[in-house]
């Protein structure tokens, strides 16, 4: 099981790289370019905007009620075999989606998505990162997630030139093309859910108990520090954590809107995109840099930076309107910056709260929790606007948001001390 002495090259590189691949198709692929799709879908389908982008709430219910099966399918089995299977089944919902001719075809087609993909999110890729990396995992899952913002800055544009130059069909069409690509051979041939699996130990395990030496709080090689699941779910800090992973999605649906807010003040569609490229960009410097200061500075630490980055780029893009709108591009920029943190932030606030003993069961249902909760919540932002006629009351409703959010996430986490306290 051990590693050969003298060799250079860890596995562990090679799982970041399929970690980079999942998250990229998921987040960056999928979801960063759903906008494109919505508008044309409604004028073919002739039936509003609101009834075609309500598939995207079915997804993520779907992904959602999926996320404790996936968790246990993963674990039971091949974890190339189950996600080659994903892939082969999301492929083919997407390649579905681009027949339809009715709007219940797209809700079925939406719930079909929302369970493949459901083995690309919840706890795949975390689980996998936090198994193969003992030191700096956050930083590791950042630059996965930070892969997603890239990718999303680079599929946008191309997925919209297909729809607007072919056909929205088309777009569809290429993704599930594109999905095949590339995670079907990532799925085969390389990963792997633990080191075992390849005859290894995690990467800076040995750095890692020594450092746990040195503090006084070594365990056995190959333990596991944590909260049982059984304790953590009758706990006060699981409540909170079910409180506070919603808010994150909550918040970054902010982004959804930017395009519609530029249109209304007058700006236009157009510069509208431009923010929203920028906000990703500001996502991506998140991703990239929110991991790493997680494993220096702690996860509260991290959480409060990027909740209070993302409280100040809503209240700049506020001030605008008096300012100027030259403000808007540095406060989607900021804003970006934190709220873009959805999935890292959703996977480090468990691990940190509740530790690695039953990591796997803790976030697959605090994932269907985020994903539930932020689902239920997010059409608030449009119906604020539909009843005000101004974004003003969802842009405040999003900051009350982050301030119970940080509320409830720090208090979940010093309530986690006290539990790691008491099982370790």
């Amino acid at each position: 099981m051990e590693e050969a002495k003298g060799r250079h090259f860890h596995y562990a590189w090679v799982i970041m790289f399929c970690g980079c691949a999942i998250v990229g198709v998921n987040l960056g692929v999928l979801s960063y370019t759903i906008g494109n799709f919505y508008l044309p879908l409604s004028l073919e389908l002739g039936v509003g905007v609101g009834s075609v982008s309500f598939y995207q709430t079915m997804c993520s219910f779907a992904s959602a009620f999926t996320f404790p099966t996936a968790r246990k399918l993963i674990s039971k089995y091949d974890l190339r075999a189950v996600l080659a299977a994903a892939t082969l089944s999301a492929s083919l919902a997407y390649a579905a989606m681009s027949r339809v001719q009715s709007l219940w075809q797209v809700y079925a087609c939406a719930v079909w998505m929302g369970v493949s993909i459901a083995f690309y999110g919840g706890v795949t890729v975390p689980l996998m990162i936090n198994n193969w990396f003992k030191r700096n995992n956050g930083t590791v899952y950042g630059i996965c997630l930070a892969t997603a913002g890239v990718l999303g800055i680079i599929a946008n544009p191309i997925i919209n030139s297909i729809v607007n130059g072919i056909s929205w069909r088309a777009g569809y069409m290429a993704i599930s093309i594109f999905m095949a690509a590339l995670l079907l051979p990532v799925s085969i041939f390389l990963v792997r859910l633990r080191p075992e699996d390849k005859g290894m130990r995690p990467y800076g395990e040995k750095e890692a108990m020594e450092m746990d030496k040195l503090a006084g709080k070594a365990p056995l090689q190959g333990e596991k520090k944590g909260v049982p699941a059984a304790a953590a779910f009758k706990s006060r800090a699981f409540i909170a954590v079910l409180l506070c992973t919603p808010c994150l999605g909550i918040i970054f649906s902010v982004t959804n809107h930017i395009t519609t807010y530029a249109s209304v003040i007058g700006i236009g569609a157009g510069m509208g995109a431009y923010l929203t490229s920028f906000s990703l960009v500001g996502g991506t410097l998140g991703k990239l840099t929110l991991g790493r200061l997680s494993d220096r500075h702690g996860v509260k630490f991290s959480l409060g930076l990027a909740e209070g980055c993302a409280a100040l780029g809503i209240l700049s893009v506020i001030a605008a309107s008096k300012v100027g709108t030259w403000l808007l591009f540095p406060a989607v920029l900021i804003f970006g910056y934190g709220a873009s943190t959805t999935s890292l932030m959703g996977a480090l606030i468990p691990r940190a709260v509740f530790g690695d003993r039953d990591y796997d069961r803790i976030l697959s249902y605090t994932s269907m929790g985020m994903s539930i909760g932020s689902g239920l919540v997010n059409p608030v932002y449009g119906y604020l606007y539909d009843m005000t006629g101004s974004y003003i009351p969802s842009f405040c409703f999003a900051v009350c948001v982050i301030a119970f959010c940080i509320t409830t996430g720090f208090y979940a986490i010093s309530e986690g001390k006290k539990l790691m306290a008491k099982y370790n």
